[in-house]
């Protein structure tokens, strides 16, 4: 079993939402008022084999939780709602097959209905511009060494496969104004990250598009999430926290609250994210499009970055960001002003793929740091257009499509 087919089994999750989603009515359903929500979601795994239950539970959670006057288009492996798909476990660690138990399929999670989909919204989203489009994703990943893990595949099903640069083709027909935001919880989803970019050139330049994203797990890693127990309860992945930290449910109901860092009577999704890097009790590394953003256009050397004291980091991040540089601080014992510099040097003899608890939670300290660092340096720069450019995705990561 390769790394890709590992992958398979401990990275699940892709949802794609775009503007409103509506539980009944006709497909394609035109945007008729601009504050709407249109959701895609995509689910399942390449093959029966490898389309746990969990996966199933993502689409159900993440359904329920949109607004009442959404819209949306569910697409799960075969299309087929008859189909015995769905590998689940039962208390005795013996495995079965059924069919998904979720309330409507739209369609399979195919390229070409993919495709489709996103065809539709973008043309209604002509009329109505500004209404928000949420696409999620959740299933399985795998790299694309070829492209030293920058067109990473989502595992569609029948081994078909969506990379970066086919997602990002199907989204350039959408207007400038659209808020797009993209979840995808899938093994090596962090690549995704580079539909900020024209032609999803990691080295290009900003797309025309209005977009944001949240990634379970950096480019080179796997994340947690498509286990086949059935017990919801257990569960422990991005799709967990983030969904519950944004919409203060978690998946068996129960009332999430700790996220609203900034004291101000609302969760957006930076907080979300932030929640997710403190409490995600699983090998789940967490990106956003900021991250992705800071790095490609603010030079630096990890050593330089990381170098800065820690107080000094503490005082440039934000109230969502100083929670979780906190946190992650005293969870892996990397305190006091050196701190940073120790997790550097730790994190230097770290293996990518480690799953160790203490060596999962420094990955995601230093790449926070480094954020706020990088962040810090643009802020501070004379580039005009390149600030006013980063202020605009902070705002749109710091929405709630869900609210």
């Amino acid at each position: 079993m390769g790394t890709a087919r590992r992958g398979f089994w401990v990275g699940a999750g892709v949802l794609l939402l775009v503007g409103a989603l509506a539980s009944s009515g006709p497909a394609h359903e035109s945007f008729k008022a601009a504050a709407r929500l249109h959701t895609l979601i995509v689910g399942g795994g390449p093959d029966a084999k490898h389309n746990q239950v969990a996966i199933e539970s993502n689409v159900r959670y993440v359904s329920r939780l949109l607004p009442v006057d959404a819209t949306s288009r569910v697409l799960f492996t075969d299309g087929d709602p008859l189909s015995k798909n769905v590998l689940c476990e039962d208390p005795d660690e013996k495995t079965y097959y059924r069919a998904p138990q979720i309330a409507r399929i739209d369609g399979p999670s195919s390229p070409e209905q993919i495709q489709q989909e996103l065809f539709h919204l973008s043309n209604d989203a002509v009329s109505t511009p500004t209404s928000p489009v949420l696409l999620y994703f959740t299933g399985h990943g795998s790299p694309n060494y070829s492209s030293q893990y920058a067109n990473n595949n989502y595992d569609l099903w029948n081994d078909k496969h969506l990379t970066v640069k086919d997602l990002a083709g199907s989204l350039q027909a959408f207007p400038k104004q659209t808020p797009i935001t993209l979840v995808m919880v899938e093994c090596f989803s962090g690549a995704f990250g580079n539909l900020l970019f024209k032609d999803a050139d990691a080295k290009g330049d900003l797309a025309n598009l209005n977009v944001c994203g949240f990634f379970a797990s950096v480019a080179q890693r796997m994340a947690a999430g498509c286990t086949s127990e059935v017990n919801e309860a257990n569960y422990r992945d991005f799709t967990s926290y983030f969904f519950a930290a944004l919409t203060g449910t978690d998946r068996t109901g129960r009332k999430v609250t700790g996220a609203d860092y900034n004291h101000d009577g609302k969760v957006g999704m930076n907080e979300a994210f932030a929640y997710s890097l403190i409490h995600d009790d699983s090998i789940d590394t967490p990106v956003c499009t900021s991250d992705v953003f800071l790095r490609r256009f603010v030079e630096s050397t990890d050593s330089e970055v990381l170098s800065t004291p820690f107080r000094t980091v503490q005082s440039w991040a934000s109230p969502s960001q100083l929670a979780a540089l906190n946190a992650l601080s005293d969870a892996t014992g990397f305190t006091g002003d050196d701190g940073l510099g120790r997790a550097f040097d730790f994190f230097s003899h770290m293996r990518m793929d480690s799953d160790e608890p203490k060596e999962v939670k420094t990955l995601r300290l230093v790449r926070l740091a480094k954020s706020i660092i990088l962040g810090h340096r643009l802020m501070a720069s004379s580039d005009e257009a390149l600030k006013s450019k980063f202020t605009a995705l902070l705002k749109l990561e710091s929405a709630n499509p869900l609210r």
